[in-house]
């Protein structure tokens, strides 16, 4: 059995708070780039732009909506992400994130490492990775 992959998202609940949860993406052998040899991959997703991005050591961002529903990769660096509702999360190197909460309050991100945050942000339609 094939471990799937653990994503946490950030969605805006019934009453327009944020707030976390999770969910899987699931894997599977797949001879996905011959003659190499098979290994697992997730079904292949629609996306539709992707953006690098760099939040400076000490930036702070007020409550605020992310700007498109998407996926994040963390390249370097940590933020603290804090919800409406529920505990904030720290995002680290190597760490993904479904950010879905473009409706209601949002969220508050603050840098906490020492230098910048670099991450990659694949903005994805409605429909996809939807669970």
């Amino acid at each position: 059995m094939i471990a799937p992959v653990k994503v946490q998202r950030l969605r805006a609940n019934w009453s327009g708070l944020s707030r976390f949860d999770m969910f899987e993406i699931e894997r599977e052998m797949t001879l996905f780039a011959p003659p190499a040899q098979p290994f697992p991959v997730s079904a292949l997703t629609p996306a539709s732009r992707f953006v690098v991005l760099q939040l400076p050591a000490g930036w702070s961002g007020e409550r605020h909506r992310t700007p498109s529903r998407q996926i994040l990769f963390c390249l370097g660096g940590s933020v603290r992400v804090t919800p409406g509702v529920g505990d904030a999360v720290t995002i680290s190197v190597g760490d993904a994130r479904l950010m879905e909460d473009t409706t209601g309050e949002g969220h508050t991100t603050e840098v906490i490492s020492p230098g910048p945050f670099e991450a990659v942000g694949i903005q994805l339609p409605d429909d996809a990775l939807a669970v």
